[in-house]
Formats: C-alpha cells, structure tokens, sequence
C-alpha cells in the first residue's frame, strides 16, 4: 500500500477510540449527572457486544448529553491538531523556541506539514461523522435540536 493511505490508516485509530470512549463516557456522566439509571446487557446483536438501556422518559437527556460529550471529545482532538499546526508546524516554530524544547528534550512535539495534515484530515473526518450521528439522533428524536446547532455550528466554523 501507499505510505499516505497507511499513516491515514494509522492515523484514524485514535480518533476511533476517542469518538466511542467518549459516547461511552457521555452516556455514563450524563446518567451520573442527571440521577438515571443504565442498566447494560449482553448481546450478540448489538455493535459493541453490550447494549445499554435507559427508560424512554430519560433517552432524550442521556442521548442528547453523551452526543454532546462524544462530539467534544472530537473536537478536542481537532483543537490539538490546529494548535499544533499554528504553534508547532516545522516551517513555523522560531529558533527560540526550538531552544526551549530541546532543553527539555520535547522536540518530538515538531511535526511536519505530511504529519499534520494527514491528522488534521482524519480528525476533521471524525468531526464531520460525530455530527452526522448526532444529525441521525435528532432526525430520530433521540437527540434535542440545541445538540445538534452545537454540534453543526462548531464543524462549520
């Protein structure tokens, strides 16, 4: 394979993780948050061979807030990789700067416009998925429209 489509491979594992750890996550705050209970079950059909399941008057809260949690999660991840390409690109960091992370042995945080845009492109993909799955949640009544503003204005922006 190409060396591009292997680091987009590569890549994209991280953002995988942090896109289901952080609905996981979310679904459990906001059930901590709001009083609810969850109860998990085993099952072969579900996607992650356990299903979680809430009462019918709760659904919209919890789903609406661990929706909000994943995207997050997301975002932060996309805010990482901009920072770094403002702050930390090879072609942008001064000599002083440069200094300071050599005498503290962290020049690893460098990257290069091949690190960072190949990044960058699979986090934004992840941030464009997150919506869509909230945009499928709310067409689906399982998410408040204010989640999904949120969600649609930050990915714009």
């Amino acid at each position: 394979m190409k060396r591009s489509l292997l680091k987009l491979i590569e890549y994209s594992i991280l953002p995988a993780i942090v896109l289901v750890l952080s609905k996981v996550g979310g679904i459990y705050l906001a059930a901590a948050l709001f009083n609810i209970q969850v109860d998990l079950s085993a099952s072969s059909s579900a996607f992650m061979f356990f299903e979680s399941a809430v009462a019918a008057k709760d659904i919209v809260i919890v789903s609406s807030y661990s929706d909000l949690f994943m995207f997050m999660g997301v975002a932060l991840g996309m805010t990482i990789i901009l920072v770094q390409a403002l702050y930390l690109h090879d072609s942008h960091v001064s000599p002083k700067m440069i200094n300071e992370l050599a005498k503290r042995d962290l020049l690893s945080l460098i990257k290069s416009s091949f690190q960072l845009y190949h990044s960058g492109v699979i986090w934004l993909a992840f941030l464009w998925l997150a919506a869509i799955v909230i945009l499928i949640n709310a067409i689906n009544g399982m998410t408040d429209i204010w989640a999904l503003a949120v969600s649609i204005i930050f990915t714009i922006s």
